[in-house]
């Protein structure tokens, strides 16, 4: 599926669905936003549905997107009926880089740390969305550190 043929009910379908979530990423984020690259983040309800797209563009080389996505998260903990969100890296081309997996461990991170769910986490580019996992086990931090 695509954008273009979503089911009517979409906006009641929770985006971690694998089927309706990919494409309601792919629908937020237009094809202009992917060749220009940028942070976009879908703030979503305790249900998972879309509340509020927000997409962050002008990145320029050696930004930090790793604090950009920090920064968006704690202003979703500060938002009525946010109780999580859809994160996404978006570039042009490629598949996921270390610099795509920085910025999910991060996110990871920092959604924990205020008990925030990240619904589902993606390398979106134009030609196709590449998810990351989101599971808390398979968090790249490491199993020995003390908690």
């Amino acid at each position: 599926m695509t954008f273009e043929d979503l089911p009517k009910d979409w906006p009641s379908r929770p985006l971690d669905d694998p089927i309706v979530g990919p494409d309601v990423v792919d629908l937020c984020v237009s094809y202009k936003d992917r060749l220009g690259g940028g942070l976009s983040v879908l703030f979503c309800r305790a249900d998972a549905t879309l509340a509020q797209p927000v997409f962050i563009g002008d990145f320029e080389l050696g930004d930090d997107l790793a604090l950009a996505a920090e920064r968006m998260i704690e202003i979703g903990t500060s938002l009525p009926g946010v109780g999580g969100l859809v994160m996404s890296v978006v570039r042009e081309v490629g598949c996921p880089t270390d610099e795509d997996r920085r910025v999910h461990q991060r996110a990871l991170e920092v959604c924990a740390s205020y008990d925030m769910r990240l619904v589902a986490f993606n390398v979106v580019t134009a030609s196709g969305i590449t998810p990351l996992a989101v599971a808390p086990e398979l968090s790249l931090a490491d199993p020995n550190a003390a908690a």
